[in-house]
Order: structure tokens, then C-alpha cells, then sequence
């Protein structure tokens, strides 16, 4: 793939937006669903900080329910709650908490509502 400088320097300052490096921002970029950009006049501008945005809190919570699930695999195998079990459930939960605020924002961007 080639980029422009002015592309690689968006890619680049969206990986860092998404606290990611630019080759697994471009890996998990290039594999997510597309979402059409809405018709119309300045239609879809609002979108791509928020889908970014999104990016990085899907990476989040991927590492969080690893933890939450070697956390629950410490509690069946020993019988006792490991000490994270109960801070990693609900470190899960703000992030829940916030894809979806993200994803009324992004639906919101992209139906012209607020």
C-alpha cells in the first residue's frame, strides 16, 4: 500500500488518537465492517473521530475480557476470587459504558439527529 505524506501523517496521528501503533491501527482499520458515509452536503465529517474512537475502546475491552476471563478461570479452578476479578468486571462496565455512548454519537453523526 502506498500512502501520500499527508495520508501517512492522518494515519499516523489517528493510531496515535487510538493509542495503537500504525500497523495495528491499519491491521484492525482494514478489517472492520464499512459504514457508509451519509449523502448530502458535509455528510460523514463527524464520523471518522468517532469511529477511531471506537477502534481504540474495541481494543480496550478485547484486553479487559481477557483478564475478566483468566480472572473467572481462577475463580472456577480455585474457588476464591482472584483479587482483580471484581476491579477488571467493572473496568468492563465504564467501557460498555462508554462504546455506548459512542455508538449513539456515531449513529447521531451519521442521521443528522443530536
Amino acid at each position: 500500500m502506498r500512502l501520500s505524506e499527508t495520508e501517512m501523517a492522518a494515519v499516523e496521528a489517528n493510531a496515535a488518537a487510538a493509542r495503537m501503533a500504525t500497523s495495528a491501527y491499519l491491521a484492525e482499520a482494514g478489517s472492520a465492517p464499512l459504514v457508509p458515509a451519509p449523502a448530502g452536503p458535509g455528510g460523514g465529517g463527524e464520523t471518522g473521530p468517532l469511529l477511531v474512537e471506537l477502534m481504540g475502546v474495541h481494543r480496550q475491552m478485547r484486553g479487559a475480557a481477557t483478564n475478566l476471563n483468566q480472572a473467572v478461570a481462577r475463580l472456577h479452578s480455585t474457588g476464591e476470587p482472584a483479587g482483580d476479578l471484581a476491579a477488571t468486571a467493572a473496568y468492563l462496565a465504564r467501557i460498555a459504558a462508554r462504546v455506548d455512548d459512542l455508538v449513539t454519537a456515531i449513529a447521531a453523526a451519521q442521521t443528522g439527529r443530536r
